[in-house]
């Protein structure tokens, strides 16, 4: 299962954690110029999801998703955005890589569609995982900011 969620600070600390994250974010794709803003914004923010979860902060994940947000899982699983959350804070959940790479990213007024891979690695309750796979995530525009309101993950299909 891709938790791509998780250090629980107050409001103000995980605001920092996510515009830290999201300079890194921007760092790591200003190479490619035909980044716009809100593609540039779009892509940290996917970056800050990885790493709330990677530091167990659904505070974080809070700001960066709608309220009503569902995801799909791998294996079919949906959870809403109150679950997910959950399951960021779970410490028992433990990664030692999670990234996210091969953005796709489409831009249509308010809504935008990113694409791409993920590799998590780690352990849930001891034992051992490391999974690849494919994620869409639909973004909506308020104002200034972005906001994923869905996001499916899939495991490849093997060729």
């Amino acid at each position: 299962m891709k938790h791509r969620s998780r250090i629980g600070t107050s409001k103000l600390g995980c605001i920092l954690m996510v515009f830290s994250a999201g300079l890194y974010g921007v760092a790591t794709t200003a190479q490619d110029s035909t980044y716009t803003g809100d593609e540039t914004q779009i892509i940290a923010l996917e970056n800050a999801w990885n790493q709330a979860e990677l530091h167990h902060d659904p505070a974080a994940l809070k700001l960066i998703l709608t309220d009503d947000f569902l995801i799909t899982e791998p294996d079919g699983e949906l959870l809403t955005k109150q679950q997910h959350m959950e399951s960021a804070a779970d410490t028992s959940y433990h990664y030692d890589v999670l990234v996210s790479n091969g953005y796709r990213n489409r831009i249509h007024g308010t809504v935008a569609i990113v694409t791409g891979t993920y590799h998590e690695k780690g352990s849930s309750k001891g034992k051992p995982f490391d999974r690849r796979g494919r994620f869409t995530d639909t973004w909506l525009k308020f104002g200034p900011s972005w906001q994923c309101a869905a996001s499916h993950d899939s495991i490849p299909v093997k060729e």
